[in-house]
């Protein structure tokens, strides 16, 4: 994308502007309040970030004594570190570790890379350090490419191989960062000639290499369909968009008259934004932004807004059956456009053609078959048509659910709320790091007369530094354990579920840890068998709440709150560094094991009320369509 505006006195921009929100780049640019303070689990998150990093390069170090380690210099120095880093490129150093690239002015660039690799032929490849996975595990039947990854020992791309069990994990993120000091390189002539590839070294401790050229994300085309583009693509539009909102926000900020080139939207980042404490307010004044309603992203936010429904009350006043039509792919600008204009006994046939046939046959379906029937329908939502959405009556319902005097409502299909049960039910939650899988956690509740086993929570976990072998053991002595209940349950001819909030978490782990400890089979076995339960999914496929559907949201609907304090994610994380080790806090290991056991404890909950009084919710088709409170 060609930039659109003057940009030459912006700022040079590091790697992480093009992968972060605009929104943000506009913020951080002008700073329209003062910015919220980093959250405790932020601050670790960083903290452990670092520290990682700073294991790697040590390991680097040692098995690489020639490298050129350019961290120990005073960071606020960048014109020294960006000559120590050129001349050690000119001297053609394998490996430099911490450098800076050469500012690239006319591209507005700065970029620190962790590592700069050396080519076997001329130039360099970068590699940044990060602290999460970098390789999925690999089906036998999947499409996704062998993984290509180098060892520590030679981290250079020629130097790689394939790993059959596994594929590069794809993190957006990561890899426009590596395209930002590609485009660095490339400028200052020190890119390697043979392809555009960046590394990234994740828990693994591996070099996992990117093609950046390779068509993999599928965006937005001006043709109204999808295509697939490369990383170096998105990165380029991506960035110079930032380039043209920091430069329009300078001048907005000079000239109120300027308006700036975007304005708020809620999404994903947010939780975490320093400048949250801006857009929150303005996202949820009144009826509130259409943003705010969940799987609205930016695609669909800027498609309500070009037909000016800008909030959550106006999209709830959109016609639903409308919206069904749209959704299955109908037309229906050339039909309302025949309204009034030929008679209302034409047949709808008549007005779409042979070539729409199908679109006929929706529409007769639908109990519409001349123009006098479909006066009935609603112009404005029709209008969509020209930017056809598949779940625009999900949003609609979403609206009306959010907007509703009722905490949930029922989905228009559902009658009879209903959760599949058995006589032995085993809820599963399992806690872990960026490092692994330290706590899988159990609550076997009996419903008849069963005494083979004992009712109640287990877990299985460890406190020991986490390893390979340490988080397998673990894995093995709860899987024993769940195939124990499992066969003593089948012996005695009663039926067990085993239910998780949210399974691809769980299925993640399950599989990637049987591939380790060669119990493949059995867990697919009982990954893809009726026993095991998706709660998240019964709860998705029968209720709509217009908000969040996370297990600490809807488990207040059945009346349970957790007895710890500041349940989450982030705090377990938080807790996790505070009692592993030998020397942890015992009342750190206390919180996470009660923790966990709440999370048991509230999906139980959760299915009995799903399985009793979730069918009293009244229906979203019964929801009112306006006006909400605070119109």
């Amino acid at each position: 994308m060609a930039t659109r505006y003057d940009v030459s006195s912006v700022p040079p921009q590091g790697g992480y502007v093009a992968k972060q929100c605009p929104v943000r780049a506009q913020w951080d640019a002008i700073h329209p309040c003062d910015p919220l303070p980093p959250s405790v689990a932020l601050q670790r998150r960083f903290a452990r970030g670092r520290d990682f990093e700073a294991e790697i390069v040590a390991e680097l170090s040692h098995r690489h004594p020639d490298a050129v380690n350019l961290l120990s210099q005073d960071r606020e120095k960048r014109k020294e570190r960006e000559e120590a880093a050129s001349a050690a490129m000119a001297r053609g150093s394998r490996l430099i570790i911490g450098g800076r690239l050469a500012t690239d002015y006319s591209g507005r660039r700065t970029g620190e890379p962790d590592l700069l690799v050396a080519s076997a032929g001329t130039g360099y490849r970068p590699v940044d350090i990060k602290h999460h996975r970098s390789l999925v595990e690999r089906s036998a039947d999947s499409n996704a490419d062998a993984a290509l990854c180098s060892a520590l020992d030679d981290l250079s791309w020629e130097a790689a191989g394939t790993d059959a069990a596994m594929a590069a994990r794809k993190r957006r993120a990561d890899l426009l960062q590596l395209a930002h000091y590609q485009r660095m390189l490339e400028v200052a002539g020190l890119a390697a000639g043979d392809g555009r590839h960046g590394g990234i070294i994740g828990v693994e401790r591996v070099v996992v290499w990117y093609d950046l050229d390779a068509p993999v994300w599928r965006t937005p085309s001006s043709s109204g369909r999808t295509r697939l583009r490369s990383t170096m693509e998105i990165y380029d539009f991506e960035f110079d968009f930032r380039l043209d909102i920091i430069s329009v926000a300078a001048a907005s900020a000079a000239d109120p008259a300027v308006k700036r080139l975007v304005v708020p939207v809620k999404i994903a980042e947010c939780a975490e934004c320093p400048w949250w404490s801006w857009c929150g307010p303005l996202l949820e004044a009144g009826p509130g932004d259409v943003s705010l309603l969940p799987r609205i992203g930016w695609r669909e936010w800027r498609i309500h807004h070009d037909h000016h429904v800008t909030d959550r009350a106006a999209l709830a006043a959109l016609d639903y059956r409308t919206a069904t039509l749209i959704a299955a792919g109908v037309d229906l600008r050339p039909v309302l456009s025949a309204c009034g204009r030929l008679p209302a006994e034409t047949h709808l046939a008549d007005v779409l053609g042979a070539r729409r046939s199908a679109q006929t046959a929706r529409l007769a379906a639908a109990g519409l078959h001349t123009l006098g029937d479909a006066a009935s329908l609603c112009a404005r939502t029709a209008s969509y048509s020209d930017a056809p959405m598949q779940d625009l009556p999900e949003q609609i319902d979403q609206a009306r659910a959010a907007l509703g005097r009722s905490p949930a409502y029922r989905r228009r299909d559902v009658t009879t709320a209903c959760v599949p049960r058995g006589d032995i039910e085993v809820d599963i939650d399992m806690e872990n790091t960026a490092d692994g899988v330290y706590l899988w956690g159990t609550l076997v509740t009996i419903r008849t007369e069963w005494t083979a086993r004992p009712a109640g929570y287990r877990a299985f976990s460890s406190w020991e530094p986490m390893t390979a072998a340490t988080e397998g053991e673990l894995f093995t002595e709860f899987w024993r354990w769940l195939t124990d209940v499992r066969a003593a349950a089948a012996a005695d001819g009663l039926r067990l579920r085993a239910y998780c909030y949210n399974a691809s978490a769980e299925n993640s782990q399950l599989r990637r840890l049987a591939s380790a400890c060669g119990l493949e089979d059995e867990v697919a076995a009982f990954i893809g068998s009726a026993q095991w339960i998706d709660l998240y999914r019964v709860f998705a496929g029968q209720l709509i709440t217009g908000e969040s559907i996370a297990l600490k949201a809807v488990a207040r609907l059945a009346g349970f709150s957790w007895e710890v304090p500041d349940p989450g994610g982030d705090e377990a994380m938080l807790r996790y560094e505070q009692a592993a080790g030998p020397d942890g806090d015992p009342a750190a290991r206390e919180w996470l094991l009660a923790y966990n056991r709440n999370d048991t404890e509230a999906t139980r909950a959760l299915r009995s009320w799903l399985d009793d009084a979730a069918t009293d919710c009244p229906s979203v088709a019964d929801a009112i369509a306006g006006p909400f409170p605070g119109e």
